[in-house]
Order: structure tokens, then sequence, then C-alpha cells
């Protein structure tokens, strides 16, 4: 009887998952553009997480418990309702050649794997003391996350000033089953990748305009081994993939922009760029360099003045979490200096240190594989083609993140930085998969 209850637990969770995401996706597309089902899912799932878990967060002012469950679920149905009146129109199938099959089943068993190996292993540190521990605290508390602990000194460990998109995504798996089953919330993840992997091979596919190559580009995905196996991998439980995810939808749509000149991409691009920091603080730093691909791209495109609003979201998104946070006196996470000129021209000697550390992190073969060998072909490949600002403002998507991140150990507040650049570089530079777009 108890798995049965859980089944209909997940399966609640997810279908109001799924509804919310489809019903905001047919709201941007408005019948304009047709997207494959890959996409349609992909979307949906990104969509859908993040408006759940910001719902859960701000109808938590004033409600919880059932009543809470229950307005977030009427909205997710109404936005289903929604979605099903519109149909967002699907792409005209073909008859798929045999190499196409082949690599379908071959992502379909990679996928297969990946939640196989997120059921079967335990969450890592992120996913239990910083996600996991959040979802837990909100649904003892009613699904409201109590005010005492962001200002707890002995909760500083989980890091209470990190968004809660991960960890509200938990806790509406937890209302829905009604207790707090680590077991079953370990299912979010594995998802994050099947949306990671039909989005890049859609947009591979859209781009190159062979769908042979998309799905040959998701299939390689699964051979990077920072990825699917090792620490802060998609099944562990760490927000780094689930970010890059929403960041390659992002930067992916800004593309689609150029390359195909349809607006419906630039929605989408606005969507997917305000739930960036609102899935991880390291979040803001990727939302800064999409804004600014996003600012190039209205200039090199001449679009209207009013195309600038698709940063308005993102911006209210920060400022509220930064009020909340100040309100409820939260604890803020000393790994970093103050951000200074002072600090920053003291610490400039951990240049050099710094930049060897990223490269031999490139040269990790255990780690990458061939991951950054390929880059450094598809940036070889990519330079005649700069005067392109789609490929330009994918570089910038690339590069710029890569040198904010290493950029920011210049401020690291630990005895020994490089430590805090080995324990962390690989989940940081997890984020930039956008590379294979290129």
């Amino acid at each position: 009887m108890g798995k049965e209850m859980n089944a209909l637990g997940l399966f609640g969770a997810f279908g109001t998952l799924f509804a919310a995401g489809y019903g905001l996706l047919a709201l941007l597309v408005r019948r304009s553009l047709q997207l494959s089902l890959a996409e349609q899912i992909a979307f949906s799932w990104l969509f859908g997480t993040g408006a759940v878990s910001l719902l859960l967060w701000v109808f938590g002012f004033f409600a919880n418990g059932l009543l809470l469950q229950g307005l977030v679920s009427v909205v997710c149905i109404s936005l289903g309702m929604v979605g099903w009146k519109l149909k967002t129109p699907s792409q005209i199938r073909r008859k798929p050649r045999w190499f196409e099959v082949v690599l379908t089943a071959l992502i379909t068993i990679e996928i297969a794997i990946v939640f196989y190996l997120s059921f079967v292993h335990t969450l890592g540190w992120d996913g239990l003391l910083n996600w996991e521990i959040k979802a837990r605290y909100a649904f003892a508390n009613g699904g409201v996350l109590p005010a005492a602990y962001f200002s707890d000194t002995g909760r500083a460990f989980s890091h209470p000033e990190y968004p809660l998109a991960i960890p509200f995504t938990e806790l509406w798996l937890y209302l829905w089953l009604g207790e707090s089953n680590q077991f079953c919330a370990k299912s979010i993840f594995p998802t994050f990748y099947l949306a990671g992997t039909f989005l890049l091979a859609t947009f591979a596919a859209r781009l190159s305009r062979r769908i042979w190559l998309g799905l040959l580009m998701a299939a390689l995905l699964f051979f990077v081994p920072q990825i699917t196996v090792e620490a802060g991998c998609a099944s562990a439980g760490y927000a780094d993939f689930p970010l890059s995810v929403f960041y390659l939808a992002a930067a992916g749509c800004l593309y689609c922009v150029v390359e195909q000149g349809n607006d419906v991409f630039f929605r989408l691009y606005a969507a997917c760029l305000a739930l960036l920091p609102w899935v991880k603080r390291d979040g803001l730093i990727l939302w800064i360099v999409a804004a600014a691909c996003g600012v190039f791209v209205i200039l090199r495109a001449r679009k209207s003045p009013l195309s600038s609003l698709a940063f308005l979201p993102g911006i209210v998104i920060l400022c509220a979490w930064r009020l909340y946070l100040n309100a409820t006196h939260a604890l803020q996470a000393a790994d970093f200096l103050q951000f200074n000129p002072e600090t920053f021209r003291t610490h400039l000697n951990r240049a050099l240190p710094l930049l060897s550390a990223l490269v031999a992190e490139f040269y990790s073969l255990p780690t990458w594989s061939l991951f950054w060998f390929i880059v450094a072909v598809a940036f070889l490949y990519s330079l005649p083609r700069m005067r392109d600002p789609g490929v330009v403002a994918l570089l910038i998507a690339l590069i710029a993140p890569i040198v904010l991140y290493l950029s920011l150990y210049l401020f690291s507040s630990w005895p020994n930085y490089l430590d805090h650049v080995g324990l962390s570089i690989s989940r940081r530079s997890e984020r930039t998969p956008v590379v294979e777009l290129a």
C-alpha cells in the first residue's frame, strides 16, 4: 500500500509540475513556433520547477499546510488547462533514419542509467546539507521555512542564504507524498539530466539542421565523467547541473533568436534568464553573462527598446530574495572576502596559480575525458564565423563564466585558497555545457 501511495504522490507532484510548466510555455509561445515533443518536455520541466518553487515561497507568506498545497495546485492545474487550450504546435514528424533510431535508443539507455545511479547512490554534501535539509525543515513547518532558520548559527553550515528552487521542488514532492521521502526526492535530479539532454539534442539539431548531429551531441554528454559519475554530477543532488541546464536553455534560445529570427525564442530566453539566480547563488554570475549577451543581441539586431524588459523578471527575483534575506537576518557564508579594489589588489598574486589550476583541471581526463579537447576544436571551428552575432554571443556565454568564476578565488577567505579551488572548480566548470552548441 505504501508503494502505491508513493507512486500516486509522485504522479501528482510531477503532473502538476509539468502542467504548470506547459501552461507557461504555451503562454510564451502563443502558437507562433513549432516545438518538438522533446523541447516541450524540457521547457515544461524547467518552467514548472521554477514556477512551483516561487509559488510555494510567495504563498507561504500567508498560507501553510494543506491550504498552501491546495493554492499552488490550483494554479498549476489552471496553467495546465491554459496550456491544453492553447496547445503548443508540434513539429511535423518524418520517418527517422536508422542511425537516428540507434542514437535515440542510446540516449534512452543513458538516461535510464542516470536514473539508476541516482537511486542507488546517496545524495552528495550539497544535496543533503544544503537542499534536502531546507525541504525537510519546510515540510515539518507546514511547507514554510521557519524564519529562525535563517539566523540560526547552528545551521549556518547549510547556507541559509541560498535560493530555493531546488529545495522547494523537493518540498513539493514531500507535500504530495505526505512524508519527507529522500529516496523519491532524488528523482528530481536525473529529470534535469533528461531535460538537459533533450535541449542539447534539439538546439543542436535546430542550428545545424541535422537531427543526427543533435542526437550525437546529446549522446556524447553521457561520456563526460563530471556530469555522470564524479562528485557534483547530475545524479548527486548538487544544483550545479540543474543550473547548467537553465543556462543552456537561455543561451540556446538567444542563439536561436539570431539564427532563426523568431521573437518567441527571445521570450523563452527571458523566462530562463529570470530563473538563473533562483537556482543557486552562483547563478547571479550566469545571469549577468547571459544578460550581457542579450544586450549584445538586442543592439546588433536593432530590436525594440522594450526588449530590455526581458531583464526585469530576474531583477525582481534577485531584489525580492535579497530583501527577504535582510528581513530574516540571514547568515552569510564566509567563504569569500569583501569584493573591493583593495582586496583585489592585494590578492592579485594568486592569478598565475589559479590559471595553472584551471589548466590542470581541463587536462584531467578522469574528470572531463575529452570534453575540453572538443571545446578547443569547436572554438577553432567558430573563429571564421566571428561576424555572426549568434556565434559571438555563444562564445561570450562560454568564456565569460569561466573567467569570472576563476576570478572569484582571488577573494577566497580560505587559509589555502587552492584547496578551495580544488573542491569546487570542477562543479563551477560544469555550468557551461553550451560549448557543445558552438
